[in-house]
Parts: C-alpha cells; sequence; structure tokens
C-alpha cells in the first residue's frame, strides 16, 4: 500500500448500526439520515450554513443551529 493510499471510511448508520454505501444521505435499512448538517433553521434557509457535524453533535459547530441528527432524534 502506498503513503498517499487512504483505506475509505465506513458510513455506519447512529440509529441501527447498519453499513451504509459511500454515496447514501439516508439508510436503506432504518431510513435514519446519515450525515449529520446543520438545518439552519435561524434563517429558514436564506443563509444556508450546510456544515457537516460530528455524528454526536446536537447543535451545529459553525452557527450554532440545530444539527439534522438532533432534528430526527438520533442524538
Amino acid at each position: 500500500m502506498n503513503v498517499g493510499d487512504k483505506e475509505k471510511e465506513k458510513i455506519v448508520c447512529v440509529r441501527c448500526s447498519h453499513i451504509a454505501e459511500e454515496k447514501d444521505q439516508y439508510c436503506t435499512n432504518c431510513g435514519a439520515p446519515l450525515i449529520n448538517r446543520c438545518t439552519d433553521e435561524k434563517t429558514n434557509g436564506k443563509h444556508w450554513c450546510g456544515h457537516v457535524n460530528k455524528s454526536n453533535a446536537a447543535y451545529c459547530a459553525k452557527c450554532g443551529c440545530e444539527t439534522t441528527f438532533k432534528k430526527h432524534g438520533l442524538v
């Protein structure tokens, strides 16, 4: 293996632990979102933040809005 090669990180559903495909945005097993993005509900999407947060974040580290995982009861 070359130094520049990296093993792709597996995407695991926080609700059911199903291992998702690389391009999936929602779990095909339980329907939970797989990416914990900012919902930007404070500005109703006018200045959409879209920041991808850590899986345990209830609020966006960039702007403080609720995350998708918090909105769906996953954190």
